[in-house]
């Protein structure tokens, strides 16, 4: 195996995303870029510079269509709702012959992959108390999910408390059973038939949006190449980072992501 670095690593990238977006055209399925990604597109026309992942999202229906329809030579699905080893319940579209390992845990995680997002409905009349409900449950993962982590700023406290939650939650199928409970909740409503939506399973606070927003698509630029985007972007942007188009401090320019990232030769 290679190491490889992070300019072959958004190459991958593109090529899974360009795979991506001419199945969903062929499938006619929807999706728009995502997240910081869409915020690249917008901002930079390609990765945000010190950004090296890539999210899009999907109306639930199209989702779980994708899911059942999509078939490559090159990439796999990765959905993991049926996952015990993380707390996370979206999609990773993974490249065959590729391996990411986390820096933290020192163990493999998945192959490079870009990020699919569900957005689901939320419902008129009590849409607070359905995403408060939600986030009560999602928060319970990381208390029962062992390998869960985050970057700790006291690595010895942290190890300790893994080395607990190992112990004490050797059941992982009470990960599988709180996901199953979760996965129904939200998808409970299509947007279609509410005014209000987002990405219930994210690990953050949820983001109520217009389900309008996901009834006209456009193109947009992103590394030379057109992708899918929702037409109101700025709606969508705003919401999620404000004014957006106002780069960060430069201290804040930095990378989230700790792996190293190898692939087959």
């Amino acid at each position: 195996m290679r190491e490889i670095n992070v300019y072959e690593l958004k190459k991958i990238q593109l090529e899974i995303l360009d795979d991506i977006h001419r199945f969903c055209i062929q499938e006619s399925l929807t999706y728009s870029l995502a997240y910081g990604t869409l915020l690249g597109a917008i901002r930079h026309h390609g990765y945000i510079p010190w950004d090296d992942d890539i999210d899009i999202m999907m109306p639930r229906r199209d989702y779980e269509r994708f899911i059942n329809l999509y078939k490559s030579n090159t990439n796999e699905i990765l959905d993991l709702r049926r996952s015990d080893t993380t707390i996370e319940m979206f999609l990773k579209i993974c490249r065959k012959g590729s391996i990411m390992i986390d820096t933290t845990l020192k163990r493999s995680l998945w192959g490079i992959n870009i990020d699919v997002f569900p957005i689901d409905g939320i419902p008129d009349d009590d849409g607070e108390d359905h995403c408060d409900q939600i986030v009560f449950l999602r928060n319970q993962l990381p208390k029962i999910c062992p390998f869960y982590k985050t970057i700790p700023k006291h690595k010895l406290l942290w190890f300790c408390k893994y080395l607990i939650k190992r112990v004490i939650n050797n059941d992982y199928s009470k990960i599988l059973t709180q996901k199953k409970v979760i996965d129904a909740l939200v998808c409970e409503y299509d947007l279609s038939k509410t005014n209000q939506c987002g990405c219930l399973i994210t690990e953050d606070s949820i983001e109520m949006i217009p389900s309008k927003l996901f009834a006209d698509f456009q193109n947009v630029l992103f590394e030379g190449k057109m992708y899918k985007s929702i037409a109101n972007y700025d709606s969508y942007l705003t919401a999620i980072y404000g004014d957006y188009m106002r780069l960060p401090p430069i201290e804040k320019r930095i990378t989230h992501h700790l792996y190293r990232t190898y692939i087959t030769e």
